[in-house]
């Protein structure tokens, strides 16, 4: 673990860092506030240890700095001070500080607090990979719901694309017959043609034709070749658009910032999900121009997905989803809107808590809406929900233009 000291007393300084170095932690240390500032920008500080009075920052305004600087990571801050006063410890907790040592420095406290602070970052770690698998299984069982219902999508097309390739082959041996006469008719002209005689027995030829064509039936099939040709365009390009759409919502590898175009993310991921709505459900946009948006494309269209299968799980018999996009300011704004059963007051605070569902045992994980939450929140966005049981519920999506990194 790499641990910064932040002391302007020498002796003190290279006492820190002996014990740390004993422990086997990598130090970087600093003699006053702003050179410790500087170093904690610089390098992947998880510990801090720092002095309260410094020159240049001293530990108080050093600690607000550091609690107020966007991170991913938690970093556990030690005031180690001769401030020996109630009301400063106070002071010093109430500003950022996890722990409070008072000088002159025990080396045993201090390992033995060193010690504690490494077990909450270690916490913090374990909690974090705990996340990520639960957001994974999340994920996987969204994957799952949408693979049978993909798969029925694209299997509707296929179907009556493989019925029409077999009336077609069907026609293909109607017609061998006629085709065979017609040859037959052209080949005793052109023989006849050729010696100026007129022996083939073209009026037989020629009623034999035609009442093959009346057999066959062929101004239908010319027709209906025509439609069903049409048909398997149609369907070839059904799956061409499910299966770009897929990829559109999936992303694989390009988990990265990009430009993107949030009214088609929605397109795309209602198309995905459409097998889930369209046996119950009736979806109205109204979709504004939008600038392009900074963003994890793939992470909003999981947004989408959770909000658009959420809906139309919430609508017990027929409803609708009414989605909505505008560009407010510097900001994209994106409701979604159902006409399901609603959230009674009482459990519309904890909607985006892990593990809370409304849905009976055993039909969701708990996890969806928070998803939803902590991708809002990583894009640095605002997501409220309003609802009233018996009317619907109506999730209200901020997303900036500009995305900012941490």
């Amino acid at each position: 673990m790499e641990i910064l000291i932040a002391e302007d007393d020498f002796v003190s300084r290279c006492f820190l860092q002996k014990i740390l170095e004993k422990l086997g932690h990598k130090v970087v240390s600093a003699e006053d506030g702003q050179e410790a500032w500087d170093l904690f920008q610089q390098n992947n500080v998880r510990m801090v240890i720092t002095d309260w009075m410094m020159p240049e920052i001293d530990g108080l305004t050093l600690c607000r700095n550091i609690r107020q600087a966007k991170l991913d990571h938690y970093v556990y801050l030690i005031f180690v001070t001769a401030k020996d006063q109630k009301k400063d410890s106070i002071k010093g907790l109430e500003v950022g500080a996890d722990d409070y040592i008072i000088k002159p420095l025990d080396p045993e406290e201090l390992k033995a607090r060193i010690r504690s602070g490494q077990r909450i970052l270690e916490l913090e770690e374990a909690f974090k990979k705990t996340s990520v698998q639960l957001l994974q299984s999340e994920k996987m069982a969204s994957i799952g719901q949408l693979a049978a219902g993909v798969a029925h999508e694209i299997n509707n097309p296929t179907g009556f694309v493989s019925s029409n390739l077999k009336t077609l082959s069907v026609y293909q041996q109607d017609m061998m017959p006629l085709l065979e006469q017609y040859r037959s008719l052209v080949a005793g002209l052109e023989k006849d043609t050729a010696s100026l005689q007129c022996d083939y027995p073209v009026a037989d030829s020629i009623s034999r034709i035609t009442q093959l064509e009346k057999d066959i039936d062929l101004d239908f099939i010319l027709d209906d070749i025509q439609n069903l040709v049409a048909e398997c365009r149609e369907g070839t390009d059904r799956i061409k658009k499910i299966v770009m759409d897929l990829k559109d919502f999936a992303h694989p590898g390009e988990d990265q910032v990009k430009n993107a175009d949030l009214n088609a993310g929605i397109e795309s991921t209602l198309n995905v999900v459409w097998n889930e709505l369209k046996y119950n459900t009736t979806v109205t946009k109204d979709l504004a121009e939008l600038p392009l948006v900074e963003c994890y494309p793939q992470q909003l269209n999981q947004v989408f997905m959770n909000l658009f299968v959420n809906a139309t799980q919430a609508i017990k018999e027929k409803g609708s989803i009414d989605i909505r996009t505008r560009c407010i300011d510097d900001q994209v704004e994106i409701r979604i809107r159902d006409t399901g059963c609603g959230i009674p007051e009482d459990q519309l605070s904890k909607v985006f808590d892990p593990f809370f569902t409304t849905k009976t045992v055993g039909k969701g994980t708990g996890l969806g809406l928070n998803v939803v939450y902590n991708i809002i929140k990583k894009h640095h966005g605002r997501i409220h929900v309003n609802s009233k049981i018996g009317e619907g519920t109506e999730f209200i999506i901020q997303i900036p233009v500009r995305y900012e990194e941490d």
